[in-house]
């Protein structure tokens, strides 16, 4: 009998099976490919459907081509593709990780961008490709106005580049660059002294940090960085699966697939880009710089196993970590109208069901 695997998704994807849009359903297929490649099953469930109380669990199974609700026992390896951090499921994840459940990138609940920032600030090679990072305050705010020319304001909780703004002097003035929420066009305000309305009242709203604007290469004259997928494979260790790099459209500031950028490999971009080392050396220099996060962030989170960071990488060749995310694939970007927009993509979404059949035989 085949064993099952159990994955926490998240809310929204949960409520469209088994009634999936393209796009989740050719993810659903990639676990499944993989789930069959590995002769487990797969149990997808919210983080609401599973109890520490409860030996069993329901949540959606494919049967004969079909996603059905059934009831089962409670996977031993479950994983994690959430980043939900109420308090609640904090305690219930550690209650069944307590009873000797496996979950593997299980949410995080410490993980602002500051704290991230904060913690690679002690890696003494990495913090050597880190922009400078202060908790956006007013007295913060006036130190890295006097310090750096151009400067990057970010949620430090939040995903998709929501809310981001830069501001960049120009001659005696500052221009203040920002989105409203759920549209894509950058608009500007300019001031001398007094901040404008528009910062002052996402600063009440919400927590947000500060960094100096890293000079990202272009690819025909548009800045772009990379997510790159980090993840433990099917003999658990971290493993660079894949390079995605995000194009901003023309004239933005941001390289954020929802905020209307585009997905590329590398190798197809390189030749219009304005770096000068070779493809080779970059990519090596990407995927080590990559490897050494990842490996240097699992010993102070060990339950890691599929990891996304954003890269910027200058002309000269020089990575820079931008941010982490915790979930490694982006589906907006990866997967359009149903269809990967790259085949050799397909080994990111597959790669966390290898180690899960490897957490199953080892310690299963």
């Amino acid at each position: 009998m085949q064993p099952y695997v159990g994955m926490i998704v998240p809310n929204n994807i949960y409520k469209q099976i088994p009634n999936m849009p393209p796009d989740v359903t050719c993810m659903f297929s990639l676990f499944e490919e993989a789930a069959q490649r590995n002769n487990v099953r797969l149990c997808y469930f919210t983080l609401s459907n599973i109890s520490p109380y409860k030996k069993t669990v329901k949540g959606f199974v494919k049967i004969n081509n079909h996603y059905t609700i059934k009831e089962l026992p409670r996977p031993s390896v479950i994983y994690s593709r959430v980043l939900d951090h109420l308090p609640k499921f904090r305690e219930q994840i550690q209650s069944l990780v307590q009873q000797g459940v496996i979950i593997f990138n299980r949410p995080n609940y410490d993980v602002e961008k500051y704290t991230v920032h904060q913690l690679l600030e002690k890696h003494r090679t990495i913090r050597n490709h880190l922009p400078e990072t202060l908790p956006l305050t007013f007295k913060n705010l006036r130190k890295m106005m006097n310090k750096f020319n151009s400067l990057i304001l970010k949620t430090n909780y939040g995903e998709r580049g929501i809310g981001a703004m830069k501001l960049d002097k120009i001659g005696d003035k500052w221009c203040l660059l920002y989105k409203n929420i759920g549209e894509l066009d950058v608009k500007q305000v300019y001031f001398t002294n007094e901040l404008p309305s528009v910062l002052l009242n996402r600063m009440k709203k919400r927590k947000y940090i500060i960094q100096e604007t890293i000079s990202l290469a272009t690819c025909k004259g548009s800045p772009f960085d990379m997510r790159v997928s980090v993840q433990k494979d099917k003999i658990g260790i971290f493993v660079v699966t894949g390079i995605t790099c995000k194009v901003a459209k023309q004239n933005d500031y941001l390289t954020n697939g929802s905020q209307g950028s585009t997905t590329h490999r590398l190798e197809d971009i390189f030749s219009n880009t304005n770096i000068r080392p070779s493809i080779y050396q970059v990519k090596e220099r990407i995927e080590s710089f990559s490897l050494a996060i990842a490996n240097y962030m699992n010993d102070v989170y060990p339950h890691l196993a599929d990891l996304g960071f954003d890269i910027g990488v200058t002309k000269e060749g020089t990575p820079y970590f931008i941010e982490c995310n915790f979930i490694s694939d982006y589906l907006g970007g990866l997967i359009v109208d149903g269809k990967l927009l790259s085949k050799e993509w397909d080994i990111i979404f597959k790669t966390p069901i290898d180690y899960a059949k490897y957490l199953l035989e080892t310690k299963g």
